[in-house]
Parts: C-alpha cells; sequence; structure tokens
C-alpha cells in the first residue's frame, strides 16, 4: 500500500568470511555469467540503462531434472493495422507436480490477437492442468482491461496522481490498465502501485498521444515489523520529475485477475518494499530489488513481496511467511533470499539449511515452485571473499542436493558491480554498502529478470 509510514525497518550490514565464490554445488551446473538482455529503466531522476547478466541460474540438481511446468508458448507479433498475430506454440506439457501454462498472448494491434492454446497435464506425480493463452488487447498494451471513466474521481493531485481504488477481495491478484497522456499536451509519467513498486517506468509522451500500460499486481492485508497496511485497496501512483512536463492520467480499469500466477517473495531488506517517507529510512531513495522486479514482467504474473527487514530464514518462517504459505496454490512462485543475518550468528548459520527447506517444502506441497537465491553481494564483496560466512555456498549446495532452481545473486551481482563505474551509485548513499537506492535496486531486478528470461523455468515466459 501506498502508505505513509509503511517500509521495512533498518538492517545492519555485518562482515564474514566467505567461501564459494564463484564455484557451482555439486551437481548444480551453473551457466557462465555473459551479458545478457538489455535492461531499460528510467527513474525520476533520469534514464538508467544496463545490460543484463545472463547466467548463473540453474534448475537441475544431482541425479535428476526439476520438475516444473512445461513452457508456455511465446507471444504473438503486434499487428499495425489490423489483427494481431496468434499467441505462440502450445504450451509444453506440465512436469512432475504443476501445471503446464498457455501459449502467450498475441500481440496488440488495432484488432486483438488471439491467445496460445493450453498445454497438458504433467505425465509423473499429480497431474498439471492445462494452461490458457489470454487474448491480446486491441489498440493498446497486452491483456488491457476496459477503462471506467469513474475511477478517475478516486485520483487526486497533479505531480504526483494518487489514486485510491477500494477492491471487494484481499490477496487477490488484480490486473490494471492505465492511460496515459494528453490530447493538448506533452506529458512523462512513471506508475508505481501498492507500497512503491515500480510497474512501469518513465515514459516521454507526446501531445495528442494516448498510452495504455497494463500490469498486474497482488493486494493484501500487509503486517510487518513496526507497520502495518490496510488490505483491499489498490493503490496507483503517476509521477513525474518535478522539472519537465506533468504526468497525464487519461483513463484507468482494474479487474481480477483469480488465475494468473503469482510469485512470492520471502527474503530480507535487501529485497523488500520501502516506503521513502518512513523517518528512520537510510534515504528516501531506499528501495529493494524484489520492489522494482513488477516493471519487468508481463501482466500474466504478480509479485507478493513478503520480505522484511533484518529477518533471518528462522525469523521469516514465523513471523512473516505463514499467509503467504497459505494463499500459494499450484502454478506459483516461490522466491527465497536469505543470508544477510543468518551469518551473524552460529546457531543461524548451523541451521541455515535446514531453514530454507521449510520454504522448499510448503512450496512442493502447494504445487509452487520454489526458487532459491545465493544473497545479492555487499558493495565490499569480492569473488574471493563474498562476505556470508559460507552462507552463498549453503545455497548452491542445497539446490543442488535437493533438486531445487537457483539463481546464483551473489556471482550474478558481483558481475554486475564490475561493470559499473560508480559503484557507490547503486546503493543508498555513498557510504552505504548493503542497500540499494531505487536505481540500484531497479538494476538488480533486471539482473534477476534476464537471469529468469535465460532459464529453463515456464517462469521465463513472464518476463518481458
Amino acid at each position: 500500500m501506498l502508505a505513509a509510514g509503511a517500509a521495512c525497518g533498518p538492517e545492519t550490514a555485518t562482515p564474514g568470511s566467505g567461501s564459494g565464490g564463484d564455484s557451482a554445488g555439486t551437481g548444480g551446473a551453473i551457466s557462465a555469467a555473459g551479458t545478457g538482455g538489455g535492461v531499460s529503466t528510467a527513474g525520476t531522476d533520469g534514464g538508467v540503462s544496463t545490460a543484463g547478466i545472463g547466467g548463473a541460474i540453474t534448475t537441475a540438481g544431482t541425479g535428476g531434472t526439476v520438475t516444473t511446468a512445461g513452457t508456455g508458448g511465446g507471444s504473438g507479433a503486434g499487428g499495425a493495422a489490423t489483427a494481431g498475430s496468434s499467441g505462440g506454440a502450445i504450451a509444453g506439457s506440465g512436469g512432475g507436480s504443476s501445471a503446464g501454462r498457455g501459449g502467450g498472448a498475441g500481440g496488440a494491434g488495432s484488432i486483438a490477437g488471439s491467445g496460445g492454446r493450453g498445454g497438458t497435464g504433467g505425465a509423473t506425480g499429480l497431474a498439471g492442468s492445462g494452461g490458457r493463452g489470454a487474448a491480446g488487447a486491441a489498440g493498446g498494451s497486452s491483456g488491457a482491461v476496459p477503462l471506467d471513466p469513474g475511477l478517475l474521481s478516486r485520483c487526486t493531485g497533479t505531480n504526483p496522481i494518487r489514486c485510491t481504488i477500494p477492491v471487494p477481495t484481499n490477496t487477490l491478484n488484480y490486473t490494471v490498465t492505465v492511460e496515459l497522456g494528453d490530447p493538448a499536451a506533452a506529458s512523462v509519467a512513471r506508475v508505481q502501485a501498492e507500497l512503491y513498486r515500480i510497474v512501469v517506468p518513465q515514459l516521454s509522451i507526446a501531445a495528442g498521444q494516448l498510452v495504455q500500460q497494463t500490469f498486474s499486481v497482488n493486494v493484501r492485508s500487509e503486517q510487518h515489523d513496526g507497520y502495518s497496511a490496510p488490505g483491499m485497496v489498490l493503490d496507483v501512483l503517476v509521477d513525474a520529475p518535478a522539472s519537465g512536463p506533468a504526468p497525464k492520467l487519461h483513463g484507468l480499469g482494474f479487474a481480477p485477475a483469480t488465475t494468473i500466477p503469482t510469485i512470492f517473495i520471502a527474503a530480507d531488506s535487501t529485497v523488500c518494499d520501502w516506503d521513502p517517507a518512513l523517518a528512520s529510512i537510510i534515504d528516501p531513495s531506499e528501495r529493494g530489488w524484489g520492489q522494482e522486479l513488477s516493471q519487468f514482467l508481463t501482466p500474466a504474473i504478480a509479485v507478493a513481496n513478503y520480505a522484511d527487514s533484518g529477518e533471518t530464514a528462522a525469523s521469516c518462517y514465523s513471523k512473516f511467511f505463514p499467509p503467504a504459505r497459505t494463499a500459494m496454490r499450484a502454478g506459483d512462485y516461490l522466491f527465497i533470499q536469505f543470508g544477510h543475518n543468518d551469518q551473524k550468528n552460529d546457531v543461524d548459520i548451523a541451521a541455515y539449511q535446514s531453514n530454507l527447506m521449510k520454504y522448499v517444502n510448503d512450496a512442493r506441497a502447494r504445487n509452487a515452485t520454489p526458487v532459491l537465491f545465493t544473497p545479492v553481494a555487499r558493495k565490499s564483496a569480492t569473488a574471493a571473499s563474498p562476505g556470508f560466512a559460507g552462507l552463498d555456498q549453503q545455497v548452491r549446495d542445497l539446490a543442488a542436493a535437493q533438486n531445487v532452481a537457483l539463481v546464483d545473486l551473489t556471482t550474478l551481482s558481483l558481475a554486475y558491480y564490475r561493470t559499473v563505474t560508480n559503484l557507490s551509485s547503486l546503493f543508498a548513499t555513498p557510504s552505504e554498502g548493503t542497500h540499494f537506492g531505487e536505481s540500484g535496486a531497479t538494476q538488480l531486478a533486471g539482473v534477476v529478470s534476464t537471469a529468469l528470461k535465460t532459464s529453463s523455468l515456464p517462469l521465463k515466459t513472464f518476463v518481458k
């Protein structure tokens, strides 16, 4: 929620001796990092253009393969003045316990493209249900929902424009379409939803042009250390830099998205949602990479970020994860990143793998796909000394031994840092070495999305 005072609390960094660095865990087959797909986003302080780093994601453990959903067909190409072409190939069969996903939506043209056909169920374990492609929207972004003129009465202000919309159901995904621009004047607009999650990067829109952007968002009642935020309210904020053209919101629509999958996140302060209005925040620009992930995803999936500051794998599991466990469904994903705080005492280090396995087992029990992340690196880290008391290697080893998908974010972030001229620019302040600023969190979310896009996970079809 875009509620003042809601944020993650401060978390301190404690250096530790690390081991493992870039090496893969047994059977973990970490692919080599390379320059991946381009990530181009813009914050209110100007354009940020960075290359994602490919590789360092595994889906195979020792002696087996991951039993996840079959890959959905790709999106059809957009039509210009004619129909958008049909959605891509038939979805792959659902492997093991999770459902096959449908083809991507047809491209947006003047006439909607047709969606891809559904996949067949899995051959082993519990049968996966068939996926179904969504139809492409006419003349706008794929998956657009109808605009409701009455919703504009729920919006106030000029920069930012803040919209507060009651929704009928809590702990649910909603697909939202915004129409940006003005018939008479040029405008600039960026869109955030819920707790300052960037869902549409900054756009420059010519006078007379109207641009539709569609995204999906998870709405829930949030409970965190030191704050809470009400549910059943959809918050949308449209803003622009103070200097230059103001944002213009021409239309707004939303609809429940009861069948799309959700990425649940259990993690610490490097991933969580931050509120710039919090008095104790390191800097108003502070953000977590999970907070900025949605802008890299299609409207066919939503993010439910349960990460919170100061948490270990043990503490988050008991305090914040129970509602996420209840909400997870077949076909969902669970991203798990801990280590920054677990390394601070011997008890958490000794129980680290067993605590991570609680999340893995819970996800599998719900027929969701768990994805383990090695902790994102601090500014001071090196490949020889990652700084997590060996916990990054424990994650690699666990993923390989338990056949869990792995994103080696320690290795990926270290590789990315080597491409950045001013490394401090990624962090909330020049002296900060753990927590990211908005630009840095966005760039790290881009690194994560590139790794997902180049993986064998069915999730890659939902990455732009």
